[in-house]
């Protein structure tokens, strides 16, 4: 009998050796696992995926989710969801046309792109200039509007700044330059993006990038949304 129990013994202490190991191997690959990898076109001609949002300011902190795609050289629509996956606001950007929709409270508003941009990511920021941050075309900030470009020590551009507003690439998809998490800040703002998913060349219809409404929605003045919004 004590044979047998030490036999049973033996076996139990087997099983939980060979399960710690396996566990501490999954955690040493998951811990070293390199950042997923994306394959962009030579040439883009348009990208879309999804992201995780976060924001922090003296109005407001929060966590959301996004949906975006966006068209080179100046289209973009961006779908926000709370953290519980439910529809917050439509945001399409049509050069430095914006339109914000809020479908559950029926009300919209339209103006300029910089001042959605501004209360969005902290500061001003065309679409074409967005597009070319979260695509790694550098091309589209240039000196000659305001903007200085940051490298690391592998030639990498790691941030850049015009006037208060800051962004910086703390990661980038492996052997890419394209941002996968990202900081846009100023003094008292601070977001970051988390892009998790990225496809190029998508075959979308135009009608993606024109603003919809419910029925019965309202147009509010910039004041009257920008307030609704940030709830």
């Amino acid at each position: 009998m004590v044979f047998e129990g030490g036999k049973r013994a033996g076996k139990e202490l087997f099983c939980f050796v060979f399960h710690l190991l396996f566990f501490l191997i999954f955690l040493s690959v998951s811990c070293n696992n390199p950042s997923p990898r994306i394959n962009p076109p030579a040439e883009i001609n348009n990208f879309g995926g999804e992201a995780s949002f976060y924001v922090r300011s003296p109005e407001k902190e929060g966590r959301l989710r996004l949906s975006f795609y966006f068209e080179i050289p100046e289209k973009a629509r961006l779908e926000i969801f709370n953290p519980f996956g439910g529809l917050e606001s439509l945001l399409w950007l049509n050069g430095t046309q914006a339109t914000l929709c809020i479908p559950k409270e029926k009300v919209y508003w339209q103006g300029n792109t910089l001042w959605i941009t501004s209360d969005f990511l902290g500061g001003e920021i065309s679409t074409s200039e967005l597009i070319g941050v979260f695509s790694a075309r550098w091309s589209a900030l240039s000196p000659e509007n305001g903007w200085e470009i940051f490298r690391n020590q592998n030639g990498q551009v790691s941030g850049g700044k015009r006037a208060a507003l800051r962004f910086k690439i703390k990661e980038t998809f492996s052997e890419t330059e394209i941002p996968k998490t990202l900081y846009f800040e100023t003094e008292q703002f601070q977001v970051r993006i988390r892009l998790l998913k990225m496809r190029f060349n998508r075959p979308w219809k135009e009608e993606l990038f024109v603003p919809f409404f419910p029925a019965g929605v309202r147009k509010l003045s910039w004041e009257e949304i920008s307030q609704r919004w940030k709830r």
